[in-house]
């Protein structure tokens, strides 16, 4: 772990604290891409995924820090495998949603997992139908604009490929996403959103003509645009 206080000009020596957030029978570990974001208690909530040595299955997790970053611990693990790469986003209610790389081929939608502790404890995991992805890295955020809650979501909408990267909106905490808009007609692949105060939305993606990985554009909008 490094911190900056100069945003960013300047960082601190780096810091090993495995000790404190990886289990000794994990292997594969990855504190990314997702983003991590601040409770409204302060507690700082990293997403975060892992393989486990002795079945090899892949889960989500969180590392936590309630003393601004300063010391880490390891917060809760998914019940169930077959997930990694998440988001973590707070519902108005304190809740936390994690939204989740879902590799069941069988069914090809993003996994959800909620927890009511901070993150120490998740839910058994369920799968989203309109969050549909081809098994790829994808990106959510929560917004507040004049008393509205909503959550922004980014991914390439499909089944089968990395193709057609489009932004979602939702107004009930991610029970539904009726409002859609595509940023990218062909292939593209991760992505990550920004939101600022004021509704408006970022989304810096890969993409390309070709390939997903020719490019990475940055794409600005409203949500006002989404919901038209």
């Amino acid at each position: 772990m490094t911190r900056s206080e100069d945003d960013g000009h300047t960082w601190s020596p780096p810091r090993n604290i495995t000790g404190t957030t990886k289990k000794a029978h994990w292997t594969w570990y990855a504190t990314g891409p997702g983003a991590g974001i601040q409770l409204r208690s302060g507690r700082l909530v990293i997403p975060c995924d892992h393989i486990e040595a002795v079945n090899k299955k892949y889960y989500s997790h969180v590392i936590i820090s309630d003393d601004g970053g300063s010391n880490w611990y390891l917060g809760g693990s998914t019940p169930n495998d077959q997930v990694n790469e998440c988001e973590v986003a707070e519902l108005p209610n304190g809740t936390l949603l994690l939204n989740m790389r879902n590799y069941d081929r069988e069914q090809r939608t993003r996994a959800y997992s909620y927890s009511e502790d901070g993150g120490h404890t998740w839910s058994n995991i369920s799968r989203h139908p309109e969050l549909i992805e081809p098994i790829c890295q994808a990106s959510m955020r929560r917004i507040s604009v004049k008393n509205n809650n909503y959550l922004l979501f980014s991914n390439p909408a499909n089944r089968d490929s990395r193709v057609d990267m489009t932004v979602r909106l939702s107004s009930d905490n991610g029970q539904t996403w009726p409002h859609t808009r595509e940023l990218h007609n062909g292939p593209a692949a991760y992505s990550c959103l920004y939101t600022t105060e004021n509704g408006h939305g970022y989304c810096l993606y890969e993409c390309g003509k070709n390939s997903p990985y020719e490019f990475i554009r940055l794409a600005y909008f409203d949500l006002d645009w989404i919901k038209t």
